[in-house]
């Protein structure tokens, strides 16, 4: 077996994060060749997710990648078996690599981003290298569990905001009526409070004319019951049922709920009054909310 320095054990620690003894033990097995190292080490993450791979993954994080001109955003949600490994630097620079890896191709599938080749990367690394080098190091099963991806290609721009411990996270597109590349900041702003709404809230869509109508059938009826059995006249029914189809909307609907930073105005109005002050009408396109285990 072969002798190798302790610089040269320390240089695969730094690069993969895996402890000390398991990196010389490599290298030691590789005859101080550094790349078969790493390659033994991504073989042993590959061994370590087939022997987890029935364990449960009830923990996890939520990270995301925008770009410099915020017209393309990602927002992934990876998954792990412990709290503690979700925390670490290393899931979250996983997270964020892989996010950065979704903004620059087309993957659709969890699968299709396995294969792409990580950005910036001379060895030829694919994202499920990544992912075989952060099993070895955690020695836990982790899971890709979703990603989604906004891309504006007409006057709008795209924001995220992840909830302080990384197990929530929302990302939203905003269009304008015209260019509002002046305004970039000011919009930021607003789509990040937009975006906190819904971490906080949790909408099911953004305007009541989205809302699915078996959803809504099924709130009317049981609305239109509960007047009924209390005795209330036919002509005041309605008027009631009314108002609570009003109050789910408040509640389900995103623009119509009360802003949490001003409950006097609703994020509908909050919207009309950044678009009043900078001359451009602005518009929730859509959002995506990831919560871990929901």
């Amino acid at each position: 077996m072969a002798t190798v320095s302790m610089d040269l054990v320390k240089q695969l620690r730094d690069t993969t994060q895996i402890g000390m003894m398991d990196c010389k033990k490599a290298l030691e097995e590789a005859e101080g060749d550094f790349d078969k190292a790493l390659e033994l080490l991504r073989k042993k993450g590959a061994a370590v997710a087939a022997k987890r791979a029935d364990n449960v993954t009830n923990h996890g994080r939520v990270e995301s990648f925008i770009s410099d001109n915020s017209k393309t955003a990602v927002l992934i949600e990876t998954a792990c078996e412990t709290d503690f490994s979700a925390n670490t630097d290393a899931m979250k620079q996983f997270a964020i690599s892989v996010a950065k890896n979704l903004a620059h191709t087309d993957a659709t599938t969890v699968e299709d981003i396995f294969l792409q080749p990580v950005l910036d990367d001379a060895k030829g690394l694919t994202v499920k290298h990544l992912l075989d080098e952060l099993t070895a190091k955690i020695c836990e099963k982790i899971k890709l569990n979703r990603f989604a991806r906004f891309q504006v290609t007409d006057n709008g721009m795209v924001n995220v905001y992840i909830h302080p411990g990384s197990t929530v996270g929302v990302m939203v597109e905003l269009t304008t009526d015209k260019d509002a590349s002046a305004h970039l900041d000011a919009l930021k702003q607003a789509a990040k409070d937009v975006c906190m709404q819904a971490a906080v809230t949790n909408p099911v869509c953004v305007r009541p004319t989205e809302m699915d109508p078996a959803v809504l059938e099924i709130e009317r009826k049981l609305a239109t019951e509960q007047m009924i059995s209390s005795g209330k006249p036919a002509n005041v029914i309605e008027k009631i049922v009314e108002g609570k189809i009003a109050k789910f909307y408040q509640d389900a609907c995103l623009l119509n709920q009360p802003f949490i930073k001003n409950d006097k105005q609703t994020i509908q109005q909050y919207l009309d009054e950044v678009s009043k002050n900078l001359g451009i009408a602005i518009t929730v396109k859509q959002f995506i909310r990831f919560a871990i285990g929901r």
